[in-house]
């Protein structure tokens, strides 16, 4: 019956060509490709377009004869992806070790924008337009190329935007960035303007302290030098006792203004005379 014979095992798993045949084209293919997309398309600015998918889809088109040779077991195409993994992975780890190779397969970040101004030949050099420049930058929320202190085109293709100081970023349409922060006194206080009165506030509490703690201590001389008058003339002064508890502000009470209970002293008993 049609259909349900039984597998050709043979044909699956014993390979058409030799594996290093196999091996060496998918080498070839893949460095070969390295070397065209690094020098003839450089990299582009923006996203993936048409023209691009198409690009993809007859490049591998194109190289699908000469990795396979016509051979169509499995270990043969095993060994051709092999190929391609084992050159991604090797060309990726020494890139990451050896600068100048990094330098070679990754084009440098070239400066676009410079205080505002388009740089016109770095611009050609990379074929980018003033549309496609302007359409990049309002992807990074700025409407005007004047407001740009610095833009560079990065090795992925990506436009990177350093705003000038005082710009307002604009978030993207759809980004999950945070919406920008209002700055209308109405709206939320300013908070520069708060910690310069605090700071102020502080400062004349600091004085104010200061101060009283400079007239305790006049106070306190005076005192001293009353109770020491007051001794020499006969009259002993005394401190008022401060009570446990509060006393009741309902009640009056006189107090002396220094705050001490002025008592006469007794006199010294004097002999009799003989």
């Amino acid at each position: 019956m049609s259909g349900f014979e039984a597998p050709n095992w043979g044909g699956i798993f014993v390979p058409d060509l030799s594996l290093v045949e196999s091996f060496l084209r998918g080498s070839v293919v893949y460095l070969s490709l390295v070397v065209l997309f690094r020098v003839v398309l450089k990299r582009q600015a923006g996203s993936i377009g048409l023209p691009d998918v198409m690009l993809v889809v007859l490049v591998s088109e194109c190289v699908s004869a000469s990795l396979a040779a016509e051979a169509k077991s499995v270990p043969n195409g095993l060994v051709a992806v092999f190929a391609l993994l084992f050159w991604n992975y090797t060309l990726d780890r020494l890139s990451h070790r050896e600068a100048w190779l990094q330098r070679l397969l990754e084009p440098q970040p070239l400066e676009l924008v410079r205080d505002g101004r388009p740089l016109r030949e770095n611009m050609e050099a990379e074929g980018i337009t003033d549309e496609e420049l302007a359409a990049q930058l309002r992807l990074n929320g700025i409407d005007d190329v004047a407001r740009v202190k610095a833009a560079f085109i990065e090795a992925e293709g990506t436009i990177s935007v350093v705003p000038k100081d005082g710009a307002e970023h604009v978030a993207p349409p759809g980004s999950l960035s945070p919406k920008p922060v209002s700055h209308s006194p109405s709206d939320t206080p300013d908070f520069d303007r708060v910690t310069r009165a605090f700071l102020e506030a502080a400062a004349e509490l600091q004085k104010a302290v200061a101060w009283h703690e400079e007239r305790e201590a006049e106070h306190r001389g005076a005192a001293k030098s009353a109770r020491q008058l007051l001794t020499r003339h006969g009259v002993r002064a005394r401190r008022a006792v401060v009570p446990s508890t509060p006393p009741d502000p309902r009640s009056p009470r006189r107090e002396d203004p220094e705050g001490a209970e002025v008592v006469p002293a007794r006199p010294e008993p004097t002999e009799a005379r003989s």
